[in-house]
């Protein structure tokens, strides 16, 4: 560290003494209650309540309970606060050393005629998060649910695509990892119900959150910059995944459901979904109900398609002079089958209103069954005969560069977290504490892929490039040709199996203490604590190519050809057949002798186990001096790293060798931070912040490991070396909120990023001669500009004609700075979208609700080669959704979903893009349903 961030460091923690000579306490008591909806009877979370004339404030929890403690003596008015309806207040008497009591409830805002309104599923969600944002010490964006506890989306990720400064990848079209603020999904953290989770992925920390439908959650949170009392590897951000509590529940109301069927436009299914809630509260001991049990199940089973071609460019000298042209084109049709199991228990035990106890669990099952048919032509086994800038003639490409495959696996992915702890309040004491656990794993038992190569004789092609997806023509002696596209001309070449198991355990252990009206000092709230986080992983990825074969033609699995958009692909192929086909002739199918070695290192080479270690603990001081609210701290974080994997090498003979290879590091980052929060009258706030982040390196980039691809010539490999990421943040954020459920907001943040990792290819590397090399190493330093904008209003606020519609739109433009040895250009931050919006307009008016959302992200490097013909860029992608319902009555409610109503394709390029080096589509999907509650 610095000397300038260790006087930083020391003067953050040096400040949060500053209030001490400021105030002498006065005899003082405590104020208790609870804040509720008038309209729905449900509490109010994150209501703000306040006493007048003192600084004492608090926010209402999950129940609507609040606690407010160093009140002073006497008369008190209590007021509370919830953007989208009316301020009210109570007056109370408290006495010193005592604990007064007062429930509030809070009806319509004046001019709004909330009781005419039956359905109000988005305008009370959009109220729920607005003042969970508004009230946030750090600075931090929410999703809720609606009125009965669904999410528009099918899983978190596509919810969370819909605030500023947060874009999606996506896999088979659905939402899958998520990037905050332009840096990779990796450099967030992702917790359920505030308690860390791993992820199945064999070689990253990004976890997929397609792997969590939204049926079991209640809220969504993303933390983009972190109070000190929250945990420091969020560059990014912090992902909160949450479950409701049981007393955050309309107690009309046990059970909540939703059944819908959805049409998948390519592959024409009918895929079912359903999801049920039960939520109680009982009573134990008598007295009023203090038990609550909330229990959740959902389920998805949805078969789909998606259409893809896939290009490789290069540079050939056939001519005499280096052209760069397509040497590779890639035909792939897949089709999916993907279920999701998810349940949630939570359980919560409030004895009194000072203590609570809680025990939840999650569990998510994700499965996906793909049959993958490919068809590759690989033009570079011929001679490149002519080339004028756009199209390339190739003649005698060998028989064997015609090559068909047929893949099926299933995988499973499963999640369990589990947490358990305690919140307590003493006088002016108050300490909470839990324990979690997490198991995820990633099962692929079954891979297999038969690869059949033509055997005829050789032929030609004309290859056209230069305006997005090639196109090419087969040709024989200057005549179109179609006997490629016949399955009979094709023989067995080998069968490739590829077994993957991937086990990540995480345990967490916190214990948080604070004390309110520190040092006799009111406003000013003390807090520490400590975080104990164990993390191990273990991968097992496996493959074994038997060539040892019988004289099988692929004519023998045919089907009808598929409908497949960009070239003929010819004959189909049944996965189904030509698995029993494998399990019907086991002792036929075998490995030749000269590659038992080569197995033994494909099975070995990606293997690893890395255990990491996390010890932190931090200091803060918070202080509310009138309409300004100060948080100082700083936290320290020791990091523990160990890794048992393989290490590849040349030996003298120019074979390949592997062997064992062990690796530890170790490392200590102090992380202060300031920020302040000022709030110059009820409808402005104005926040700024100073924080300091880290991000540790991926178990697979730090670990030693490599992944061989023979047939490529492609190797994957690991970096011991590797450093963390670490990166110094500035922010400054206003908000407006001129009434109502409204809200308007601009933001300013800069991050400076050292030690900055991103992934190389080498065409030419020195330590694997004729190997294409992609390692991960740390760069130069890295910046991130960035401006977000926000907005959401109710416009019948302002025009009593527009009553009922509700307009949202953010957006996020990024300047971002890159530099890597080797190359002279300055990039973009790799998977760093420099632009990323969100719009919507919601309609809600008597038993009707709809929403048309539309998502636009910009183009983001993906990759970086050895010169510029080598970068990979993904291509701008945007989606427009829709979905209705009307509500019968609380029991019954009618949906209706479009999703993808653009089909917007997944597209990469290869230096430019005209130049298009991937491009999949997956068509709209669109659904019916019936959701409610009894």
């Amino acid at each position: 560290m610095t000397l300038t961030a260790r006087a930083l460091a020391t003067a953050s923690v040096l400040a949060l003494l500053a209030p001490a000579a400021v105030y002498a306490q006065a005899p003082a008591g405590q104020i208790q209650g609870r804040v509720t909806s008038t309209e729905t009877g449900a509490p109010l979370t994150g209501a703000r309540v306040s006493v007048a004339g003192s600084p004492v404030v608090a926010l209402t929890d999950e129940a609507g309970a609040f606690t407010l403690t160093g009140v002073p003596a006497g008369a008190a008015t209590v007021t509370v606060s919830y953007l989208g309806l009316a301020d009210a207040s109570a007056t109370v008497e408290v006495a010193a050393g005592r604990a007064a009591s007062v429930n509030v409830a809070l009806g319509g805002e004046a001019g709004v005629t909330v009781a005419e309104v039956v359905v109000m599923s988005q305008r009370i969600a959009q109220n729920d998060a607005l003042n969970r944002y508004r009230n946030s010490d750090a600075i931090a964006n929410y999703v809720a649910a609606d009125d009965i506890g669904q999410f528009v989306d099918q899983n978190v990720a596509e919810s969370l695509q819909r605030l500023p400064g947060v874009s999606i990848t996506r896999d088979q079209g659905e939402g899958r990892f998520v990037s905050v603020r332009g840096v990779g999904p990796g450099l967030s953290t992702v917790t359920i119900n505030g308690m860390r989770i791993g992820t199945p992925e064999d070689g990253d920390r990004a976890v997929p959150l397609d792997v969590i439908p939204s049926g079991s959650i209640d809220l969504l949170e993303i933390v983009k910059v972190p109070t000190p009392n929250m945990p420091g590897d969020a560059i990014g951000g912090s992902i909160d995944v949450r479950s409701g509590s049981p007393f955050n529940e309309n107690q009309n109301y046990n059970f909540r459901y939703r059944v819908e069927g959805s049409y998948s436009e390519l592959s024409e299914d009918f895929n079912p979904e359903a999801r049920l809630n039960y939520t109680s509260l009982f009573s134990v001991g008598g007295g009023q109900d203090n038990l609550g049990v909330s229990l959740g199940m959902n389920y998805l089973d949805r078969n789909f398609q998606s259409d893809n071609i896939e290009a490789a460019y290069s540079f050939n000298d056939d001519l005499g002079d280096d052209e760069f042209v397509v040497e590779e084109v890639q035909l792939r049709k897949y089709f999916v089958n993907r279920e999701r199991y998810g349940a949630n228990l939570n359980l919560e035990y409030r004895p009194t209103a000072n203590d609570t106890f809680f025990a939840n669990a999650l569990f998510s099952r994700f499965t996906d069954a793909e049959t993958r048919q490919r068809s590759i032509f690989v033009f570079a086994d011929g001679d490149l005969t002519g080339f004028d800038g756009e199209t390339a003639t190739y003649e005698d490409i060998a028989e064997d560069g015609f090559r068909r495959r047929i893949r099926f696996r299933t995988k499973d992915q499963d999640t369990l977290a589990l947490a358990f702890g305690g919140e307590h309040q003493r006088g002016l004491w108050s300490f909470d504490y839990r324990i979690g656990h997490s198991m995820t794993d990633e099962n692929v038992p079954d891979e297999i892929e038969g690869r059949f190569e033509n055997d005829q004789s050789p032929l030609d092609a004309v290859v056209r490039q230069g305006s997005g997806i090639p196109t090419f023509e087969i040709r024989d002696g200057g005549a179109a040709d179609a006997s490629y596209l016949n399955n009979a001309n094709y023989a067995l070449d080998r069968v490739v199996l590829v077994p993957k198991f991937v086990d990540d355990d995480d345990t967490n252990l916190n214990f948080n203490v604070e004390r309110a009206d520190a040092f006799g000092v009111a406003g000013f709230t003390l807090s520490g604590g400590v975080d104990m986080r164990f993390k191990s992983k273990v991968a097992d990825v496996g493959e074994t190519e038997l060539r040892d074969v019988p004289d099988v033609r692929l004519d023998q699995f045919t089907t009808d050809a598929p409908d497949y958009p960009f070239h003929p692909i010819g004959d189909g192929i049944s996965s189904d057949l030509f698995v029993d086909y494998y399990n019907a002739n086991l002792g036929d199918i075998l490995e030749r002798p000269q590659d038992v070695e080569d197995n033994l290192i494909l099975n070995v080479a990606d293997d690893y186990s890395a255990d990491e270690d996390v010890s932190a603990g931090y200091l803060m001081g918070t202080w509310d001096n009138g309409p300004w609210r100060f948080i100082v701290g700083a936290r320290v974080e020791h990091t523990e790293f160990s890794a048992e994997g393989s290490e590849l090498n040349f030996d003298d003979n120019g074979d390949l060798t592997i062997n064992p290879r062990s690796v530890e590091s170790s490392y200590t980052n102090v992380l202060p931070g300031i920020h302040a929060r000022f709030t110059p009258r009820d409808d402005l706030v104005i926040r700024a912040a100073w924080s300091n982040t880290i991000a540790r390196p991926s178990f697979g980039d730090q670990s030693p490991r490599f992944e061989i691809n023979n047939e490529d010539v492609e190797i994957d490999m690991g970096n011991p070396d590797l450093e963390p990421y670490e990166s110094s943040n500035l922010d400054l954020l206003l908000d407006w909120y001129p009434g109502g459920g409204s809200v308007m907001s601009v933001g300013l943040f800069s991050k400076e990023l050292d030690s900055y990792i991103v992934e190389r290819t080498f065409q030419n590397d020195a330590m694997f001669p004729g190997f294409e090399v992609t390692r991960p190493v740390n760069g130069t330093d890295a910046s991130i500009r960035g401006i977000e904008l926000n907005l959401e209003q109710e416009l019948g606020r302002w025009a009593p004609a527009l009553d009922g519609v509700l307009i949202g739109a953010n957006a996020t433009l990024l300047d971002t700075e890159f530099n890597v040895d080797g190359r002279t250009e300055t990039f973009s931050l790799p998977q760093a979208a420099e632009e990323t919006a969100n719009f919507y307009v919601g309609y809600e008016q008597g038993r009707f609700s709809g929403r048309v959302s539309y998502s636009f992200r910009g183009e983001y490097l993906e990759e970086i080669g050895d010169s510029r013909e080598f970068d990979i860029y993904v291509m701008e992608s945007q989606q427009l959704d829709l979905t209705a319902s009307f509500r019968v009555n609380d029991a019954i409610e009618m949906l209706f979903e479009a999703q993808n109503l653009l089909d917007d394709p997944l597209e990469l390029y290869q230096g430019t893009p005209d130049t298009t080096l991937q491009f999949e589509e997956y068509g709209a999907t669109f659904a019916i349903g019936l959701k409610g509650r009894f």
